[in-house]
């Protein structure tokens, strides 16, 4: 939640839609924001007009729940930091007295710089799908309404989109939908307040009411059809220590330039725990002819506990009467799952305090729509907010395709593949911008490559069964991939060499955010920097204090030959300073890692420096290597063999891989090998396609000089039993045999041998060939795998 540089509430209702308040409400209707990072809800009941015992507000609103981004699914979702976690948790303490009192409660929501916000859905779809979560909070909290906000939403991060014409009022017209008795309010201030209109709809045909969002200032919220009886052009700070605040003398002007020009709603904001009411008076003796007092205790406030749900929700296997419920596990939380049909209003239980990422729901009906929410237990008294999941349809009984794959990234071509039983499907795909999907029909196989793709293009695309009787499935969700560069055989091995100042890797959107991080490579530094602050980076995140994982030489207070781990916890960054100072022109392996409880930082391998830091980092933006933040933190140097895991690698895993390791390595998230010795990027040898472009750097700034000369061999070490393979050599274009001895064998993947990925496929006992149409002529090293992951066998292949 982000404190607001501005502000506002204001509140009223129509008539023709949305709750009715009570009929004692003033006139105009007060309208009382809560900071609850600060401050205690509860106090928003604790202040009466002397007279008549009104309450003074008729509406109290929680601010602020965020909308964040979840990258992996590119799906706008509803996030609750500690504080609004620890209200919506306990209503019956936080909101229910209120509520009792005939204060309406409502929950704020605006962005917090991931890129969402309610001013760029895509679609309807997507529009409809975050209706849907607001519904579902309301609902679920037993809240009287929502207050939508478009600040911060940082739009255009994480690749999202920039505001358009239609995104506004299609969530407006899906929330309306969703929750017709429920109010829906608009602090009147960006991208949305300029984007009213679409179809010839009105985004004020659906929301009940509207205020001036600049404290201290008189302008009335242009939001037709609304009249002014639901507006508020007054906005107030409720006056405190804060700079912003407004003074009594203009609280006393905009009030009696509210009450005379006839406007039915005036908004406070920022209620605290002091007493306020000779303050609140200034304003209710002109609004309503009496003075404020405070007539119920005041509320102190204690800061809730950080508990976040999973994210990575979808379904799979959807059967017409079953479905399977995903979700991204984390560490040794455990969740409650629930779900239910779209038209009731009962949620049924799945499971309760259960380990594990997915949970299949049996006994549904055919041909329905459903919904499903889940949280997470952090602990046995703490619980996250529920997150609410995609609504899916249970199909009539043609089961969606499920788990998609890609793979054989070469920039023109990519192979996809899934696991389905039709007799056909449908496969469309399109890039991650474009609003058009492409498709092609009857696919008879359960994988297809598909070409002329552009490269180093991010794609998304979904499979639908086509089954017999002309029936056909809903579409699976989302896959997505990176089209890739074309492959290029490494003249052997190779480094990267960087200027200093205007040479460095872009590696593109990395969300690391969690409790758990290796960043690990080589460096050798050949000046280090002499002017403040002092910094050589090396790779990592920095999106600001709240927002970063890096890893660098020197700060403003270090010296510049030592390294410096860092991660932002909350609002601010943990700094982890080596011991060791390192010399210029001379090799280094270095590593660090956060397990959740430490930070560490190795230097050849040896621990070199830790420090006990306990919970979830954020680190969700662009990441560079040789740069961060602007190019006078660019390092004077080499790099070579980087790699993100996301999880903390042991003292002896850095160990043993210092100079190479197998690209599907559990949570390995990118590895940059740097041995391409041309082109434009440096190739990710995981199938996660973080390609790091080049900038300002040309082929002269790959160099021979490497910490480990040693090619790429074989070293799984989990072998169980080597598995036949001919012809070896083979031919471009022809077919590869393996002898398959295990049933448990499930596919097999081919590697260059800078270890990127160039080719995956399903294989069998039944089904045991490749072809290598697709692939360049080269040594390629092979890996059959099982269906836990675990490597059967390996070897090499030749491809002339």
């Amino acid at each position: 939640m982000k404190k607001k540089s501005l502000l506002i509430p204001l509140m009223a209702m129509m008539l023709h839609t949305g709750s009715q308040l009570n009929a004692q409400q003033l006139n105009p209707l007060g309208v009382c924001y809560v900071e609850v990072n600060n401050n205690n809800m509860l106090n928003a009941g604790s202040y009466t007009l002397q007279n008549t015992n009104r309450q003074l507000f008729d509406v109290a609103i929680i601010f602020a729940a965020n909308i964040n981004y979840d990258v992996s699914k590119s799906r706008a979702y509803i996030s609750s930091n500690n504080n609004v976690t620890k209200v919506l948790n306990d209503v019956n303490t936080y909101v229910k007295p209120l509520q009792q009192k005939g204060i309406k409660v409502l929950l704020d929501i605006l962005g917090n710089h991931q890129g969402a916000g309610i001013s760029n859905f895509p679609n309807r779809e997507a529009a409809k799908d975050f209706a849907l979560q607001v519904a579902h909070t309301v609902n679920t909290y037993g809240l009287d309404g929502v207050d939508l906000d478009d600040e911060y939403a940082g739009y255009g991060n994480n690749g999202t989109g920039q505001p358009n014409n239609s995104s506004f009022v299609m969530l407006l017209q899906e929330l309306r939908a969703a929750m017709p008795d429920k109010l829906i309010t608009f602090y009147y201030y960006g991208p949305a307040a300029s984007r009213q209109s679409y179809n010839g709809n009105a985004a004020g045909n659906y929301i009940n009411y509207s205020w001036n969002a600049v404290y201290g200032t008189y302008s009335v919220p242009n939001v037709p059809p609304l009249n002014k009886t639901k507006l508020s052009p007054a906005a107030i700070w409720i006056q405190n220590t804060n700079s912003g605040s407004t003074s009594a003398s203009t609280l006393a002007s905009l009030a009696t330039s509210t009450k005379n020009d006839g406007y039915g709603v005036f908004m406070w904001y920022d209620l605290g725990f002091a007493n306020v009411a000779n303050y609140l008076s200034t304003g209710s003796n002109i609004l309503y002819n009496e003075n404020t007092q405070l007539s119920g205790q005041l509320y102190s406030w204690s800061q809730g506990q950080s508990c976040d749900p999973p994210l990575g929700l979808d379904i799979s296997n959807v059967t017409g009467t079953s479905a399977k419920l995903n979700w991204t596990s984390n560490g040794s939380q455990t969740y409650n799952i629930d779900y239910k049909s779209a038209n009731s209003t009962v949620w049924t239980n799945a499971a309760t305090n259960y380990s594990g990422n997915n949970v299949t729901i049996n006994n549904l009906t055919l041909n329905t729509d459903y919904d499903w929410r889940i949280q997470s237990n952090c602990s046995s008294t703490l619980t996250s907010t529920y997150l609410f999941a995609p609504r899916f349809n249970s199909g009539n009984g043609c089961a969606t395709p499920s788990g998609l794959t890609s793979g054989s990234y070469l920039g023109n071509t990519t192979q996809l593949s899934w696991t389905g039983t039709a007799s056909s499907y449908t496969l469309q795909y399109k890039t991650a911008a474009a609003t058009t999907w492409n498709e092609v029909q009857n696919i008879t196989t359960n994988n297809y490559s598909l070409q002329n793709l552009t490269p180093n293009t991010n794609y998304v695309w979904k499979v639908q069964s086509a089954c017999n009787g002309g029936t056909t499935s809903a579409y699976s969700a989302d896959g997505t991939f990176n089209s890739g560069l074309a492959p290029i055989t490494s003249p052997g091995p190779r480094s990267l060499s960087f200027n200093g100042s205007t040479n460095y890797l872009n590696a593109g959107q990395f969300n690391l955010s969690g409790n758990a991080l290796t960043f690990e490579g080589w460096v050798k530094v050949n000046a280090f920097k002499t002017t403040f602050p002092n910094i050589s980076s090396v790779m990592g995140i920095e999106v600001g204090d709240s927002n970063s994982a890096m890893l660098r030489f020197g700060d403003g207070n270090l010296a510049n030959n030592k390294l410096q781990f860092i991660l932002s916890f909350g609002s601010s960054q943990v700094k982890l300073n080596s011991n060791a100072s390192f010399n210029t022109n001379t090799w280094y392996h270095i590593a660090a890692t956060y397990d959740g409880a430490s930070m560490k930082l190795y230097v050849n391998g040896s621990l070199d420096a830790s420090s006990q830091v306990t919970g979830n980092f954020t680190a969700n933006g662009i990441l560079y290597l040789g740069r961060n933040y602007d190019n006078s933190r660019t390092i004077n140097g080499s790099l070579d063999e980087f790699r993100v895991w996301k999880r903390a690698l042991s003292a002896q895993e850095i160990v043993d891989n210092k100079c190479n390791v197998a690209p599907n390595s559990t949570n390995l998230e990118a590895n940059w090998k740097m041995d391409e010795g041309s082109g434009t990027a440096a190739l990710d040898s995981t199938p996660n396609t973080h390609f790091a472009t080049l900038v300002s750097m040309t082929d002269a700034n790959w160099k021979t000089d490497v910490p480990c000369a040693t090619s790429l061999s074989v070293r799984d070490t989990e072998v169980l039993k080597e598995s036949g393979v001919y012809p070896n050599p083979v031919r471009k274009g022809n077919d590869i045999h393996f002898t398959i001895n295990d049933s448990s064998a499930t596919e097999v993947a081919l590697y260059d041998n800078a270890g990127k990925l160039s080719k995956k496929q399903n294989i069998s006992q039944n089904n045991n060939t490749i072809n290598t149409q697709d692939l360049i002529s080269g040594t390629y090293i092979y890996k059959i795998t099982s269906s836990n992951n675990k490597v059967l066998s390996s070897g090499k292949i030749i491809v002339k």
